[in-house]
């Protein structure tokens, strides 16, 4: 009895310490390493999606990965979007093809989501880079629109240039841009990103993760996706349920718009998880 209430004490006061401090801001999921938690668009719930803002706060957040988008414009500049034009976030009727750099400057971004953040602007895929460089990984997505020109080959350079070829995971939904990538560059991070997946897909060579829409993910597919010895994320869970339907399926990690929920599930899980090994 004695032992019991000992150990009962002691999670406790492990638990009130993780709420406090955030010392475990992840829980175990069907392996032993921990759930990673992966800011979408950067962490579109506290500030602008795809901004320098958005990833700053994932930074101080602590999220250990960022997604973000990326598309080309007609000169070829790289910039963090997700939309193929403008007018969701900026309120301009243009696509991102028949756009140059020079319209960036005229685009602002901030103002729709909250008077904060005034005056934000389409960042350059570079300048998220120079922000991220030793501080966060990033996840970049390379939309498909068709119009582009040498890609990958662009986005791979802006790596070596930076000297984070180690430090970002290039994703797609897009097959060919995968197989491109890893043609091009056989050692960089690749994640094949679904709504679905087929069991053929399982073990895609150019592929060494997955994400997946949430809702989707099965115990199954995931056990398989590792069997593969490849990593699984499931996209995007914005509120408790979700995030425990992919926790549940075993996922690696999950992408959700808002870091600091996502935190406090995986903080709140692991308690609830101690004290269940006790009883």
């Amino acid at each position: 009895m004695m032992k019991t209430i000992r150990k009962t004490a002691i999670v406790m006061l492990l638990c009130v310490y993780f709420l406090t401090y955030g010392v475990l801001p992840q829980v175990e999921a069907g392996k032993d390493t921990p759930v990673i938690v992966v800011a979408h668009r950067a962490g579109a719930k506290v500030a602008p999606e795809n901004t320098l803002a958005a990833l700053k706060q994932a930074i101080r957040d602590g999220a250990p990965i960022a997604e973000i988008d990326v598309q080309q414009l007609s000169d070829g500049t790289l910039i963090v979007m997700h939309d193929s034009n403008f007018k969701r976030t900026a309120g301009e009727d243009v696509c991102v093809w028949d756009a140059e750099a020079d319209v960036l400057s005229a685009l602002e971004v901030g103002s729709a989501f909250s008077a904060a953040y005034r005056g934000e602007q389409i960042p350059t895929l570079e300048e998220m880079l120079a922000c991220a460089g030793g501080r966060i990984t990033l996840m970049i997505e390379l939309k498909y629109t068709g119009q582009e020109q040498e890609l990958e080959e662009n986005v791979l350079a802006l790596l070596q240039e930076y000297d984070m070829m180690d430090e970002c995971i290039i994703g797609s939904m897009n097959k060919g841009i995968l197989q491109r990538v890893r043609e091009l560059e056989p050692d960089i991070s690749t994640v094949y990103i679904a709504h679905d997946l087929g069991e053929d897909d399982y073990d895609l060579d150019y592929a060494d993760s997955y994400s997946i829409e949430g809702k989707n993910l099965t115990t199954d597919m995931v056990e398989a996706i590792h069997y593969e010895g490849k990593y699984v994320y499931g996209w995007t869970a914005n509120t408790s349920g979700a995030m425990r339907q992919i926790v549940n399926s075993g996922a690696d990690g999950i992408v959700t718009d808002d870091v600091r929920l996502l935190q406090t599930f995986l903080r709140e899980n692991t308690c609830r998880k101690a004290f269940e090994s006790v009883y």
